[in-house]
């Protein structure tokens, strides 16, 4: 095993298949602490929620899901295939660490019927709450696992070396162009669009996204980009993951679902004012009396309720949203959570199984969902990708965290893509779902270019 640059060769040795992979899990000796940023770099995975980081380097193993997780049997396939990792585990069984050593990340599409994949990494390195870090990491058969003197202390310097590379660069990009995917008024016909349909009943409310694509005059500097994000959005969590379309991070304040055992939450989050009131957007002042976001919260938290429920022991789901504050923006959210109920064998459902149960909830797609996206994918000119798809990870366990991928972007080198989305019910206005359209993406804009006014081109900036 190799703990050098992620474009190196312990990267590019991608496995299929579970077959012939073993593991280890080690206890790392104290030391300094590690920048968790500048060791996932600009192509590891990341995941930082609050006091807990995760971060995978290389790709052990790679599990396709071909048909997206619309399909159960390979969703459940991908938990089995984990568990069966045979793994030396000398973390012991007091650690605070995953049920199961072998983890799996993914950031998914949304089109939950869209090919996804789930990447092993060949070294995960976590460092939890309570301060304690492990390293796992995952071999093929003739592969060289730790060495047998003293192998968590040679990592831990090897993984100290990577991680103390330079400091971010500036601030901000030096110059930027921003080119929406769609034009304002196209935005604006396709809200009445769905306003209409939600009158003649055709559905009860529908999310809609717009993209725009920003040009650097330089590549991106991710650590630097991820580091200030953190520190914008402290209570959000904050990840990097790599796609076919290029490094996908963002800071989701989104829980879709979490599970450890049986017991399991979801915080889903719809209804959203600017936190600088007097500016005249037409976003609520007061976002608990306001009946239009009261009502597209509550159908979201209907239908996650309505899934959970069959397959609860009990499920807790307060009767009134509280306000979530970030950085620009407030949402209304409501926790709920539960206890899983076992099936005939014992078994419950992991968190990719509830995953593939939830997604996507009317937060990102509306009611009723096949309504809902077959107008999306009539409306939006863009293909989605990841944005709002789960992101997230599952161990052997079935244990995990998947966050909504939103306020997020995909970077590629110098170009960006953000992309925000809107709930619309009946009494929406096109203006006003333009404006919160704007306010979303200041909200990712200020973590790429603080300082730098977010202007298309398109129109004032009247977000």
């Amino acid at each position: 095993m190799t703990v050098g640059s992620p474009t190196g060769a312990a990267v590019a040795r991608d496995r299929t298949g579970p077959d012939t992979l073993s593991a280890v899990r080690v206890v790392l000796p104290a030391g300094a602490p590690l920048d968790p940023y500048a060791l996932a770099g600009d192509s590891g995975i990341l995941v930082v929620d609050g006091g807990r980081v995760l971060v995978g380097l290389g790709a052990a193993a790679t599990f396709e899901l071909p048909d997206g997780v619309a399909d159960p049997d390979a969703v459940d396939a991908v938990v089995d295939a984990l568990a069966a990792v045979p793994c030396d585990d000398r973390v012991g069984a007091g650690s605070t660490g995953p049920g199961h050593p072998v983890v799996a990340f993914g950031a998914l599409p949304f089109d939950r019927h869209a090919p996804g994949a789930l990447v092993v990494p060949e070294l995960l390195y976590c460092r939890e709450r309570d301060g304690t870090e492990w390293v796992t990491l995952v071999v093929a058969d003739g592969d060289t696992g730790p060495g047998p003197a003293d192998p968590a202390a040679a990592l831990r310097d090897r993984l100290a070396e990577r991680a103390a590379a330079p400091e971010g660069g500036a601030a901000g990009p030096v110059g930027l162009r921003i080119e929406p995917r769609t034009s304002d008024d196209h935005f604006l016909r396709s809200v009445a669009t769905a306003v209409d349909a939600i009158s003649h009943h055709d559905l009860v409310k529908v999310v809609l996204a717009r993209s725009v694509d920003v040009h650097l005059d330089h590549e991106v500097d991710l650590v630097a980009l991820l580091r200030r994000w953190a520190a914008i959005e402290p209570s959000c969590v904050v990840f990097s993951v790599p796609t076919p379309d290029g490094q996908f991070v963002g800071a989701s304040p989104e829980l879709l679902v979490e599970r450890h055992g049986t017991r399991f939450r979801s915080r889903p989050l719809a209804g959203t004012t600017d936190r600088v009131h007097g500016t005249g957007s037409g976003l609520p002042p007061e976002l608990l009396d306001s009946a239009k976001d009261g009502e597209e919260h509550r159908l979201v938290v209907d239908a996650i309720r309505e899934v959970l429920a069959p397959i609860s022991a009990d499920l807790d789901v307060p009767d009134r949203p509280e306000l979530v504050h970030l950085h620009s923006i407030t949402h209304l959210g409501t926790t709920v959570d539960g206890t899983l109920r076992p099936s005939s064998d014992g078994r419950v459902p992991s968190a990719l199984h509830l995953v593939a149960l939830l997604h996507p909830t009317p937060a990102v797609a509306g009611v009723p969902r096949r309504t809902a996206t077959e107008l999306i994918e009539e409306l939006e000119p863009t293909p989605r990708g990841t944005y709002a798809g789960p992101v997230g990870y599952v161990d052997g366990a079935g244990d995990g965290r998947w966050m909504v991928g939103i306020r997020a972007m995909t970077v590629a080198g110098r170009s960006v893509r953000m992309t925000a989305g809107v709930g619309i019910v009946a009494g929406s206005r096109p203006e006003t779902e333009l404006v919160e359209t704007r306010l979303k993406f200041r909200a990712v804009f200020d973590a790429l270019a603080p300082g730098v006014p977010f202007d298309t081109g398109d129109g004032p900036d009247r977000g």
